[in-house]
């Protein structure tokens, strides 16, 4: 693997192997050219057939490849060659099987596969692959060169204008209400990673949205603002009670919020289709779940949070004391979604599974009885992605409860492009449905105790240790649900059906960032927070900003010369193009907060 500054293919555009000639040029990112060969007389080629799985397709089977038409596929994918023709090939089915070529396949390579007998055959690399990973320090110091710049300049600046005022006697001091920095900067990097995630993550998988099952940097966002949305919810009521504004004002006013925040997620996530619009997205889910937890906030919570118990013990939980009621309410809804997951089924789909999974009868193969994990298996609900997951046998069943339950409210106005269907060639699903709001309750709910945690007690080191211990619970919590691992768990970490698991590990990240953030900006004051400060004072219009201007110039360009726009070739471009997408917004977040422009619904 070659190692340059940028990921274009190395040498000539034409690369010729033996009798074969290679465009390089027809290669996109994370794609490589590959070939059959075979120097045995005995072996015919025409009745050697490879199929290829990608990776991310769990339990699914592998599927024909015509070699004769493509030469072309993706580094996600490992190949088999067989004997015996189908359509689909189970993973577990060896019969008539030659091979299985699971070697690394990198961007930009040129690989043979040999066929020595019908019997064997090896991997050759005719042309090493090159490193998709050095683009990333490229552009870091483009950022570090550029915007390392501009904040000496604005620092020697402002050090200037201090000097002249200093001087002229003009400088002003002010007493100003303490704000928490940390919960906007909080907010900012949720936003600034969304914008980046949503313009393309310069192509790289492990930024981008998990396909099914797992967790993924992207994956963290969305969770990451109900989380700080709920934490906002006590610190604005706290006010409204301590100002005296009726139970009624204050209803209307989230009402208010909640439709409207309901109506734009339509607007700008819906399309145009009366027979497939979508009625539920991001922030229809934010306003739903706003409203709910407010609600349940606004009749239950108490009202003097600046009370505190003279109890011995009972002092040292009086955050959790002042919410308990609610604590009570979003536990019971949680109660009804993992009822309605485990016990409501599709049409022709199990509740349980009849046996054990295919990856459980390869683990104990190969280990012994007493190091085998439980086999979950045997009493869990199906929550996999239908289609060809576990070799088509649940084809019809995609998300289990969860999809058929939204589908059956729903109808057509579910997401009709889910990421599962170009992996797992899935029905229609939607990540945002209305059975995932119920965990989202809860999860806004856990994002509520940080607040209040916030709220109810004074010092530094009283909060943190707090948002680390419920950190370190829900870390336990989630991954004891999950087996600590992407597929063998009770209940999967899955952000598209928002799984209990999932809520509990992205909550211990979101108090763990809480706590680093709030340590170095709050506490010790070593980091300002800026620029993502800024981002997150304006988090809205940014989220806003993006989805309309995704595909317009400045904010979004690309350099090609295919007229088709195909542009996406290399990690290095793409990344510098989505990066800037996102540097764009952080820099119009600094001007509105120069003018002292700051936009709420």
């Amino acid at each position: 693997m070659t190692w340059n500054c940028i990921d274009d293919y190395d040498g000539d555009r034409y690369q010729k192997f033996g009798d074969k000639i290679f465009d390089m040029a027809q290669l996109k990112i994370d794609e490589h050219f590959f070939t059959v060969s075979t120097d045995n007389s005995e072996v015919n080629l025409s009745k050697i057939y490879l199929y290829s799985l990608n990776e991310d397709c769990v339990l699914c089977p592998y599927s024909f490849v015509d070699k004769s038409v493509v030469n072309i596929s993706s580094t996600n994918n490992r190949f088999r060659l067989a004997t015996d023709f189908r359509q689909y090939y189970p993973e577990d089915d060896a019969a008539s099987v030659i091979c299985d070529l699971n070697h690394q396949y990198g961007q930009f390579g040129v690989y043979n596969f040999h066929v020595n007998n019908l019997s064997s055959c090896e991997v050759e690399v005719l042309k090493d692959p090159v490193n998709i990973y050095s683009p990333m320090l490229t552009v870091l110091l483009i950022h570090f060169l550029i915007f390392g710049g501009l904040c000496l300049a604005l620092a020697m600046w402002k050090k200037w204008q201090e000097n002249r005022a200093s001087v002229d006697g003009s400088k002003e001091s002010s007493a100003k209400k303490e704000r928490i920095l940390s919960l906007d900067t909080f907010r900012g990097i949720s936003i600034v990673i969304m914008i980046f995630a949503n313009f393309g993550n310069g192509g790289y998988d492990v930024i981008q949205h998990a396909t099914w099952n797992g967790l993924h940097v992207a994956d963290l966002v969305f969770p990451w603002f109900m989380w700080i949305m709920g934490a906002c919810i006590p610190i604005s009521l706290a006010s409204s009670f301590k100002k005296g504004v009726p139970n009624k004002d204050i209803m209307w006013n989230v009402s208010k919020r909640s439709i409207k925040l309901f109506l734009l997620g339509i607007f700008l996530n819906s399309g145009c289709n009366l027979y497939y619009i979508r009625i539920f997205g991001v922030l229809q889910r934010f306003g739903l779940c706003y409203f709910i937890v407010t609600t349940i906030c606004v009749f239950t919570m108490h009202r003097d949070l600046s009370s505190r118990s003279q109890h011995y013990i009972m002092k040292h939980f009086d955050d959790i004391l002042k919410v308990w009621k609610a604590w009570i309410i979003s536990s019971a809804i949680l109660v009804v979604h993992t009822i309605l997951i485990f016990v409501v089924a599709a049409p022709g789909c199990p509740r349980v599974f009849p046996k054990k999974s295919l990856k459980s009868k390869k683990r104990e193969e190969a280990q012994t009885a007493q190091t085998t994990p439980p086999n979950w298996s045997l009493f869990q609900s199906y929550m996999g992605p239908g289609g060809l997951h576990k070799n088509q046998q649940f084809y019809n069943c995609v998300g289990g409860a969860t999809g058929y339950i939204d589908r059956l409210i729903l109808g057509n106005h579910v997401y009709q492009n889910p990421t599962i269907y170009s992996v797992y060639e899935a029905k229609p699903f939607d990540p945002e449905g209305i059975v995932g709001c119920l965990t989202t309750i809860f999860h806004v709910m856990l994002g509520v105790q940080a607040g209040v945690t916030l709220l109810v007690f004074k010092e530094h080191y009283q909060r943190v240790s707090r948002w680390l211990v419920w950190s370190l619970i829900l870390g336990i919590l989630g991954g004891a649900l999950c087996g600590f691992s992407s597929e063998d768990g009770l209940i999967p970490v899955n952000k598209n059906l928002w799984s209990l698991s999932f809520v509990f590990v992205t909550s211990c990240f979101a108090f763990v960032l809480l706590s680093v953030c709030y340590f170095l900006i709050d506490v010790k004051k070593w980091w300002s927070g800026k620029p993502l400060l800024f981002a997150g004072m304006n988090a809205i219009i940014l989220y806003i900003g993006h989805e309309m201007t995704d595909g317009h110039f400045p904010v979004r360009w690309y350099f090609a010369a295919d007229a088709d726009g195909s542009w996406r070739n290399t990690h290095f471009i793409s990344l510098l193009s989505d990066a800037w997408g996102a540097d764009f917004w952080v820099l119009v977040s600094y001007y509105l907060h120069k003018i002292n422009y700051y936009f709420t619904i």
